[in-house]
């Protein structure tokens, strides 16, 4: 017996010893962004160079999931902007698929490192995501990867083994003597297009999924317990803009079928942060929609005036 456990350490500790030393070498930023490539339309790969590889300024961010992606027209509202003030306003589309905002607070982090925005938009849906974002630990550095360690993680050693999955394909690549192919033709603005008009079944099924998920009704402890996560990165990101002199604001985008003028989180996104409501009409019209959660562009295009409109007295409180 003494034997097999002497036999097992010396198997173990230079294991441990290798995986510690994976987790000390910093990865090259670029390598993180493109290791995901193929993600949401390789948006990683656009954020990776619109902010370390442009030097084009963002003075306005707007950092979400694909809800944001498919309801932010950054160009147009962009141009709004500078209309209004007269001013050179640049605006930047972060919104990336699938909630989660451990992924949300990482970037935000890198652009506040490369850039200097005024005003930060997030995100928020009817209700927080209460788990971590699966490409989270792809694009986490190792503090914030080992500190993503909150209760009620459900993913954290999930997070730490894809961590490690990274690390160990960068190793690899700077041993095979390899570099991140350059990407150049880089457009401003992100944006999804999309045409496409939802058919009436599927805002039907969202409105019964809606209605049956208010229906049930789950113990306060347990709720508060999964909003935690969700809650933690929020403040951290709140708190993050206001370090950098921004200012952070919260953008409501609903579903076609809940039916929510505002989320059920409202107040305590409020006592953090300003909150931007859009008209209803905008969520209301069937024919705004591209599927049940996402606007297509005639709601985009609604939604982008507003939210030009909404951003004004920010960004004239600027000159």
């Amino acid at each position: 017996m003494k034997r097999f456990i002497k036999q097992t350490g010396l198997f173990l500790v230079p294991v441990l010893i290798g995986m510690i030393c994976l987790f000390i070498i910093p990865v090259n930023k670029q390598f993180s962004y493109w290791f995901v490539k193929g993600e949401c339309n390789n948006k990683a790969n656009w954020i990776y160079n619109r902010v370390f590889f442009l030097e084009q300024e963002t003075d306005v961010i707007f950092i979400g999931a694909s809800q944001t992606a498919c309801a932010v027209m950054d160009q147009r509202i962009e141009q709004d902007l500078q209309d209004f003030t007269g001013k050179p306003i640049y605006a930047a589309n972060m919104g990336y698929c699938r909630g989660g905002r451990d992924i949300q607070y990482v970037m935000l982090k890198e652009i506040f490192r490369q850039k200097k925005p005024s005003v930060v938009v997030i995100e928020v849906t009817e209700d927080e995501p209460k788990k971590s974002h699966p490409v989270f630990p792809y694009l986490a550095d190792t503090g914030d990867l080992f500190g993503s360690f909150v209760f009620f993680n459900q993913r954290y050693f999930q997070s730490l083994f894809k961590g490690l999955t990274l690390r160990f394909e960068y190793l690899k690549w700077i041993l095979a003597g390899k570099s991140v192919p350059s990407t150049e033709n880089v457009p401003l603005h992100s944006y999804i297009h999309n045409t496409v008009v939802a058919s009436p079944g599927l805002i039907q099924q969202n409105r019964l999924n809606w209605e049956k998920r208010f229906r049930r009704h789950k113990n306060g402890l347990i709720r508060n317990i999964e909003l935690r996560y969700s809650k933690h990165y929020l403040s951290k990101m709140v708190g993050l803009a206001n370090e950098n002199g921004c200012k952070p604001v919260f953008l409501y985008l609903r579903e076609s079928g809940s039916r929510l003028n505002q989320p059920l989180l409202f107040d305590y996104y409020k006592s953090i942060a300003d909150v931007i409501l859009l008209p209803d009409p905008i969520f209301s019209d069937p024919e705004n929609w591209s599927d049940a959660t996402h606007l297509n562009d005639n709601g985009a295009i609604k939604a982008s005036v507003c939210i030009s409109s909404e951003l004004l007295p920010y960004i004239n409180h600027l000159y």
